[in-house]
Formats: C-alpha cells, sequence, structure tokens
C-alpha cells in the first residue's frame, strides 16, 4: 500500500476528464494532473511527478447539483447542434 497521501488542492470537471491540484505530503510540492472522467470518486495510486514517491489521492466525484448543471448545458449544445443541422438542410 501506498505511504505518500496526495492532497486535492483544487479540481475542475471537463466533458472528458477531471483536471486537479494536487499537493504531495512528502515532499509539499504543488503539480497539476488529469485524469479520466471514469476515475471520478476513486481512490488511485500513481508517484509523485516532482520526487517520484509512490502514493495515492482520493478523486473527487460530482456533487448532484454539478451533474444536474452539466446536464443542462450538454442538452443546450445539443440543441444548438440540432438547430444548425436544420438550417443547413434548407
Amino acid at each position: 500500500m501506498a505511504s505518500t497521501i496526495f492532497r486535492v488542492q483544487s479540481h475542475k470537471f471537463s466533458q472528458d476528464n477531471i483536471q486537479t491540484t494536487l499537493v504531495c505530503s512528502r515532499c509539499d510540492e504543488v503539480f497539476s494532473k488529469e485524469f479520466p472522467l471514469d476515475l471520478e470518486g476513486q481512490t488511485i495510486e500513481f508517484k509523485c511527478p516532482v520526487c517520484g514517491a509512490p502514493g495515492e489521492a482520493d478523486l473527487p466525484y460530482k456533487s448532484a447539483e454539478e451533474r444536474e448543471e452539466f446536464e443542462e448545458d450538454f442538452e443546450e449544445v445539443d440543441e444548438e447542434e440540432g438547430g444548425e443541422d436544420f438550417d443547413e438542410e434548407y
């Protein structure tokens, strides 16, 4: 099991991934890393890109409100794209 904990300092969800800013508990360095959205809410293991210490981080997950906002935004994009397709036919 990994002995180093990477603390999530900040995070941002995109359509494809989770962009995180992490802090290594061994060397106290701050670094950024992207993870696939499929890993949302999981504990993952990787090495610190600064000191090379193996460790783990608990990735955040979207709250119900964030999911709802994302789905609404996605629906708006689909509607806008659908309107363009209709206009192009004429």
